[in-house]
């Protein structure tokens, strides 16, 4: 696996004590993915998602403080225990994409983003890494990357 690190990208890596087939699973299976893929707090409403090459999803992730973040994307790439390659984008509750400026975020946060998900074997454990195309500092700054990480920590207890 690679280890390329841009400089204006956020990147995380975490291993799992769980089969790659797992770990694949939990960002594969709506049933799953609703039980670890909001923030501390936070709850995940997916309207619609469709994990297949070209298919699209529209989420909602409600924050008690901040309020819901609707976002819409299309998932580019699905290899079966390898990879999944999907965009991001801020999204109104229709599904329209919307400037983030308009529901509060950084005027430099960008209207899309690319985000790729790779998966190893390592000793009987998966090491994941996930690169988003947005500033590592700007994700620090939005919440955007303790976001990621409190997310990828319910999924390690969620797989335990």
């Amino acid at each position: 696996m690679e280890n390329s690190v841009k400089k204006d990208e956020v990147f995380i890596e975490e291993t799992f004590n769980a089969s790659i087939t797992r770990v694949f699973e939990a960002w594969t299976n709506p049933e799953m993915l609703m039980k670890w893929y909001a923030p501390e707090g936070c709850t995940i409403h997916l309207k619609k998602i469709e994990i297949a090459k070209g298919g699209k999803y529209h989420s909602c992730i409600s924050n008690p403080e901040y309020g819901d973040c609707w976002c819409i994307g299309e998932y580019k790439e699905i290899i079966p225990n390898s990879k999944i390659v999907f965009t991001m984008i801020n999204a109104d509750e229709n599904g329209n994409p919307i400037d983030p400026t308009e529901i509060g975020m950084d005027p430099d946060w960008p209207r899309h983003t690319l985000v790729t998900v790779t998966f190893a074997e390592e000793n009987g454990k998966t090491k994941l890494q996930l690169h988003q195309t947005v500033s590592q500092t700007l994700a620090q700054k939005t919440g955007a990357y303790p976001s990621w990480l409190q997310m990828l920590d319910n999924m390690k207890k969620l797989l335990l």
